[in-house]
């Protein structure tokens, strides 16, 4: 299948523009949220004076709020929350009733709000309610997966995972929020993980997880796929052209594709001010592509930082650089008491300054295009380096980490020498293999102070690690990762 040709000329369109493909939240530019008229003055120092500034124009975010403890929303103790730039309010309490809220989605005019129920021990549930709390309602049974706009009516539909085998889905239906009982069967060809799905505006395409870990963009219309790599948290955008996300499993990155092109960067995603290395969670793309938006930070320890949680996780919004190679800046958007999760934001399109389309290069220059899996280590330098280790890397519990059923972790070592190679440092980070097929490796607990001879490279020569999970402190370090292929 040729995804990149048929794709660039599916989306390549004003209406895909605004109604921003990666969260099926857009709208066509000249709508605005219901109940106030667009460049409303915001009060300086209000509320949402700085999230305002930050986006250039109102923006309306939509989140799940517990007590620190669920920051995946697998129970049933969570409120549903809500923030909006222009009218003053601030956070509110969109829905206080504690219950199951999961995956919240704003639709296309930012007046309605369509979450799901957990799928375990389910059966889920899709439910929508106005933006002010009323018109709560049940539409359908299955699980909310995207949404999108029909660029032919503007009406706003709902892409429904049912049939789940734990977080996989053997059939994607959709249907209209107005008129749930017109399914339209989408997909059925492989099962579809719940998270990262996305629709691009005319409908033809999705970005996702077919399932987890396999990252990649499917023809809805041919019923096939084409995989990009390996991780979690896929999301779809479109710039000049469309520009497809997965998230590492060090929960620290995302690996970046054009897909016209097939160029390849890696962007970090968790250097929010504050955050110190830490791990972050829910990435995904708004309306507008030059936005993101994610939770963090995570950093409280524990077997499996993401599953631990907190009180000090927030909701933050980043801007892309206009060549999509970094994040050039971050507004954190709450502060409060609870643990906030799956954010999703809306930003009135036909008011804010800032392009959607880029005027120059997409990519960091000379950014590779690689096939999925392939190995770049060719000129990657080895090291043999004699160490002594400093501190071990935390083992969780194998069922920790699940669904993952591998997991590196990274160990610190002094440097006694260097046997082969050049390397400066007087310390090395090193990723070493710690669960293997659910199971805590005889070798992976290893002493402070024990001394040993490893063989090195870079792990970032390394992409068929993309997708394992990665579990390291949340300290920021300036030194580079490195893998262990020693021989054993």
């Amino acid at each position: 299948m040729n995804v990149r040709v048929a794709l660039c000329r599916a989306v390549a369109c004003v209406s895909l523009l605004a109604a921003g493909c990666s969260s099926g939240n857009g709208t066509a530019p000249h709508a605005a949220a219901q109940g106030q008229r667009a460049g409303a003055r915001v009060r300086p120092g209000g509320p949402g004076a700085e999230a305002r500034a930050f986006t250039g124009a109102r923006t309306r975010i939509v989140w799940v709020q517990g007590d620190g403890t669920d920051p995946e929303t697998e129970g049933d103790q969570l409120v549903l929350m809500g923030f909006d730039t222009d009218d003053g309010k601030g956070e509110r309490v969109i829905l206080p009733q504690r219950r199951s809220y999961v995956k919240p989605r704003l639709t296309s005019r930012a007046d309605r709000i369509v979450y799901s129920s957990r799928i375990l021990p389910g059966p889920p549930e899709i439910f929508v309610v106005n933006w002010d709390g009323t018109g709560f309602r049940k539409l359908a049974g299955g699980f909310a997966m995207a949404l999108w706009r029909n660029p032919a009516d503007g009406s706003d539909w709902v892409y429904a995972g049912t049939e789940n085998r734990q977080y996989d889905f053997a059939k994607v239906t959709r249907f209209p929020i107005d008129a749930p009982e017109k399914r339209e069967l989408v997909w059925d060809t492989t099962l579809v993980s719940m998270e990262g799905f996305s629709v691009t505006a005319d409908g033809r395409h999705a970005g996702g997880l077919w399932p987890w870990p396999a990252a990649g963009v499917a023809d809805l219309v041919n019923k096939t796929w084409k995989k990009f790599g390996e991780g979690c948290w896929t999301s779809l955008s479109y710039a000049r052209g469309p520009l497809f996300w997965y998230f590492d499993g060090a929960h620290r990155n995302v690996t970046m594709v054009d897909v016209d092109t097939g160029a390849r960067w890696v962007v970090n995603i968790n250097s929010a001010p504050g955050f110190d290395g830490a791990e972050v969670s829910h990435p995904r793309w708004t309306n507008h592509p030059r936005f993101i938006t994610l939770s963090g930070p995570y950093n409280q320890g524990g077997a499996n930082q993401v599953r631990s949680g907190g009180r000090q996780v927030e909701i933050y919004i980043g801007r892309f650089s206009p060549d999509f190679s970094r994040i050039e800046a971050w507004v954190r958007v709450t502060h409060n008491s609870g643990g906030d999760s799956h954010p999703d934001v809306w930003i009135d399109l036909a008011e804010t300054p800032i392009p959607r389309q880029p005027s120059g290069a997409i990519g960091p220059p000379r950014a590779p295009a690689a096939t999925a899996g392939a190995s770049s280590r060719t000129d990657a330098a080895r090291l043999v380096l004699n160490v002594r280790l400093r501190r071990a890397g935390t083992i969780p519990d194998p069922s920790a980490i699940l669904p993952y059923r591998h997991g590196l972790v990274v160990n610190e070592y002094t440097v006694l020498d260097v046997i082969q190679g050049t390397y400066a440092e007087d310390e090395v980070r090193v990723a070493q293999w710690a669960i293997r097929d659910s199971k805590v490796l005889p070798e992976a607990g290893r002493l402070a102070g024990t001394a040993f001879t490893l063989t090195l490279e870079r792990y970032d020569t390394h992409p068929e690690l993309e997708g394992e999970r990665l579990l390291s402190n949340s300290e920021k370090s300036p030194l580079p990762l490195y893998y262990d292929v020693t021989r054993r």
